[in-house]
């Protein structure tokens, strides 16, 4: 907060350079920053985001870098604000790590992931039968 004061009038910067030379603050950050406090069509990739966007196939990386990128080349700058909430609310509440709700996920159908488990639903069904 000092730093803030000191150098930038106590004004949060609204440039992700200016936001990263903060102590703590790193791509991360900055992004969420940019996308909710100040609008910026950003998305931030946290572990969440990075998991669906490699499962559903939406943005397969390797790193959270290219992942954000692949992200900002498919997501229209209108629908980067909330792509980002949507992301980490999908893969926070469904698409878990560890146990993906897959028979509740409304893109199912869609999800490149190879490991679905669709236990408890009519889709596991007929996937028994195909197999």
């Amino acid at each position: 907060c000092q730093l803030l004061i000191e150098q930038y009038n106590g004004e949060v910067p609204r440039t992700r350079t200016e936001l990263e030379k903060l102590p703590g603050v790193g791509r991360k950050t900055a992004s969420v920053i940019l996308n909710t406090a100040f609008g910026e069509p950003t998305i931030a990739v946290d572990t969440h985001i990075f998991r669906v966007a490699n499962r559903i196939g939406i943005a397969p990386g390797k790193n959270v870098l290219e992942v954000e990128r692949k992200l900002l080349k498919v997501v229209p700058n209108e629908f980067r604000h909330d792509a980002h909430h949507w992301l980490i609310l999908h893969g926070r509440y469904i698409c878990k790590a560890r146990k993906p709700l897959c028979h509740q996920c409304l893109i199912v159908d869609l999800c490149e992931f190879k490991e679905k488990n669709l236990e408890g639903t009519a889709s596991s069904f007929d996937m028994k039968q195909l197999t």
